[in-house]
C-alpha cells in the first residue's frame, strides 16, 4: 500500500511532507513543554522552523538542481 502510494509522490512532495510534519509536531511539542518560559518556547519554535527551512532548500538543491547541472 505504501510503495504503492509513493510511486505517484515525487521525493520533493516526500521532502516537503515531512518539513511540514517536523515543524507541526516540533512546534506542538515545544508548546506543550512545562519546564521552559514563554520566551524559550518561542526561541525554540524559530530555530525548528529555521533549521528546518534550510533543510528544505538543502534537499531541493541536492535532488533537483543538481541533477539539472549534470
Amino acid at each position: 500500500m505504501i510503495t504503492s502510494i509513493l510511486a505517484f509522490i515525487g521525493f520533493l512532495e516526500i521532502g516537503t511532507i515531512i518539513g511540514i510534519a517536523v515543524i507541526l509536531f516540533g512546534c506542538k511539542a515545544v508548546s506543550q513543554n512545562p519546564f521552559i518560559s514563554t520566551k524559550q518556547k518561542l526561541l525554540w519554535m524559530l530555530t525548528i522552523i529555521v533549521l528546518n527551512w534550510i533543510g528544505l532548500l538543502w534537499y531541493y538543491y541536492i535532488y533537483y538542481m543538481r541533477n539539472n547541472e549534470e
